[in-house]
């Protein structure tokens, strides 16, 4: 709401500049150009596209600048679904969303284990405070033009809606934003070490690594209750995941019902990623009909979980191993569970994060056999 008042404060003020702001003028002594008011109108969504987008660049350029200032090393760059990547043979583009993000910024942390954080999550924050301060300079001292200005004014507009719903404290989209991340690691120094793991796992991922190689400590996690702040749930999430990985399933199981036991605690996305994985692990231990097919056809975020899972599966392979379970496992269907096993064989190189892949086809043929 308060993004598209200002777009309309934006636009208004940009008529009243082309049009003079005297207020003597009316319809019988100084007519309005009409096409001369589209051509303002339209030059000031173009502004807003373009103005958007590049305070969305900036940002995650601002968490990468401060991450490499403080000892962070490149891993990926993405916005919208276009994603920079470097890998082990160089740089490569790669395809690859999520929602509630228009892109992102991750890094490799340095290997102490009293990880810097605050720079890096409060990185893109300033970028758009600086982006705002000299668009703001530049309305306030110069004459501008009306094009000028109107593409200064939106990325005034725009620069402020970034700052504020990512500097205060909230979650977009059941996705903590940076005031949200950086409140959290303030607060509990404890739960620092999640955050490092979270980016630490995520590196090893984009670099072929299975959850099974990586170090045991960067899987550490504890129950969760109602005071679990979201890095407790990323380290709980990352624990079954590795269990998953070593085809624990009937511990992972545990952890996933212990998980949605306090599901008024998660956040709109663990929910759907929890149930995802729950109905993985539910089809390959107990298989009972009525949980998988009430997993199946749930609502969270306003989205059912079996079209969550359908989307994403095109960037996320374990949603091809949960398809392909669901397929074989509970419909007797193996020509269409094979087809989502050869995706995921035949994409192996194109995905983001390489080691979830090799770990779903490992999780495949284990159901398979």
């Amino acid at each position: 709401m308060i993004m598209s008042l200002a777009i309309g404060y934006g636009i208004g003020m940009l008529l009243v500049h082309l049009f003079g702001g005297s207020g003597k003028a009316s319809a019988a002594d100084e007519p309005i150009d009409k096409m001369k008011m589209l051509w303002a109108i339209l030059i000031a969504f173009i502004a807003l596209v373009v103005s958007f987008f590049t305070n969305a660049i900036l940002h995650e350029a601002g968490h990468m600048a401060c991450g490499l200032l403080t000892g962070y090393r490149f891993l990926s760059f993405r916005v919208l679904s276009f994603t920079l990547q470097k890998e082990d043979d160089g740089f490569h583009f790669k395809k690859f969303s999520y929602m509630g993000t228009a892109g992102q910024c991750l890094m490799i942390p340095p290997e102490s284990r009293d990880v810097p954080y605050f720079w890096y999550n409060a990185g893109g924050v300033l970028v758009n405070l600086l982006v705002c301060a000299i668009s703001g300079a530049l309305l306030r001292f110069l004459d501008l033009s009306a094009v000028p200005m109107s593409f200064c004014l939106m990325f005034l507009i725009t620069g402020a809606y970034m700052l504020i719903t990512n500097a205060i404290p909230m979650k977009a989209g059941g996705i903590p934003n940076d005031g949200m991340n950086l409140l959290i690691l303030c607060r509990h120094p404890e739960q620092r070490k999640y955050f490092r793991n979270m980016m630490a796992i995520a590196a090893g991922q984009s670099h072929g690594q299975r959850l099974i190689e990586m170090p045991e400590e960067w899987f550490e996690s504890e129950p969760i209750t109602k005071d679990s702040t979201v890095m407790n749930l990323a380290g709980r999430n990352l624990y079954y995941s590795l269990l998953i990985d070593q085809f624990r399933f009937e511990e992972a199981h545990a952890i996933t019902e212990e998980m949605l036991t306090n599901e008024s605690n998660l956040l709109g996305l663990y929910q759907m990623e929890v149930s995802c994985d729950h109905l993985l692990l539910e089809l390959v231990t107990k298989n009972r009909f009525d949980v998988v097919n009430g997993l199946w056809n749930r609502k969270t975020n306003n989205m059912p979980l079996s079209k969550y899972i359908t989307v994403y599966s095109k960037y996320l392979p374990l949603k091809c191993a949960v398809l392909f379970a669901y397929e074989l496992i509970n419909n007797q269907n193996a020509d269409a569970a094979q087809k989502y096993y050869d995706e995921v064989k035949s994409r192996l190189d194109c995905y983001t994060q390489k080691g979830e892949a090799l770990t779903a086809l490992a999780i495949m043929d284990k159901i398979r056999s």
